[in-house]
């Protein structure tokens, strides 16, 4: 299978590397290059990233699963602090996770888990290819594409805004800086390319809004309830800066050996 995608390669020198590849060639970031010479078991180091945002004002963060999968320890990036966080529950089936942080958010994003629309206006923000561009926040815009997700599951939604590498767990809102659901995944180019014979445009999925107030409520975590009026854009920019944060996920040597083969965080269909 070409690498094509963010992941974390063990080669059979022993060195384990982190960072994007496109068609099998090394394109971006050294998250982590650790030779046979100075691997410590015990040790922990940096294996992916994804992204993720205050539900609550107790710390509660929600994220995808795959994103904390396999993870020893899961820390938040917040306003040039990192925080070590716990996993709270997690959502295999729908690719949900919460964790949480011994800090109280200064704002959080409101959930409206009433369904989407269609051609509904809706914004992406997380962190894309990690900090390998730049620490900051990046914000995409688009439409509610679909109201369904690949293979007609309708726990998903389809959207146009572009993600990456990245985006992952990050949240989908709206005007008036409602979470509509949360990144999950995009259609992978060379999987598309030969099941059907063409390049995806734009076609990525999000988990719906009310299937993760229900794995809240379900976990004790009582969403904030929607807003009902149009924010305006600079207010829209500081919910999604205040309220989206960078997650890492650390492993020692010997657990990215182990999930090296499976934890490739944005490849296929996953993002």
């Amino acid at each position: 299978h070409p690498r094509h995608g963010q992941g974390t390669m063990t080669f059979a020198d022993g060195t384990v590397q982190s960072g994007t590849w496109r068609n099998n060639e090394f394109i971006a970031g050294t998250d982590i290059i650790v030779t046979p010479e100075e691997q410590d078991n015990s040790e922990l180091l940096q294996a992916a990233s994804g992204s993720g945002f205050a539900v609550s004002y107790e710390g509660h963060i929600i994220t995808n699963n795959h994103v904390i999968e396999g993870c020893e320890n899961v820390r938040i990036h917040r306003q040039g602090t990192i925080i070590d966080a716990v996993v709270v529950s997690r959502d295999p089936l729908n690719d949900l996770a919460v964790i949480k942080a011994d800090f109280s958010p200064t704002i959080v994003f409101a959930i409206d888990d009433s369904n989407p629309q269609l051609t509904q206006e809706i914004y992406v923000a997380g962190y894309p290819f990690g900090q390998n561009i730049s620490s900051s926040l990046k914000v995409t815009r688009g439409i509610v594409s679909s109201l369904t997700g690949i293979g007609n599951n309708f726990s998903n939604m389809q959207i146009d805004a572009a993600i990456q590498p990245g985006n992952s767990g990050g949240p989908i809102f709206d005007e008036a800086g409602n979470v509509i659901g949360v990144a999950v995944a995009t259609l992978d180019i060379l999987a598309a390319l030969e099941e059907f014979g063409t390049i995806p445009q734009n076609t990525n999925f999000g988990v719906k809004a009310n299937v993760v107030s229900n794995f809240l409520v379900s976990n004790g975590v009582e969403p904030v309830g929607a807003n009902t009026t149009t924010m305006t854009a600079s207010e829209r920019g500081q919910l999604a800066t205040n309220a989206t944060y960078y997650l890492s996920c650390w492993m020692t040597t010997a657990q990215i050996q182990q999930m090296s083969s499976s934890k490739v965080m944005f490849q296929d269909l996953t993002q």
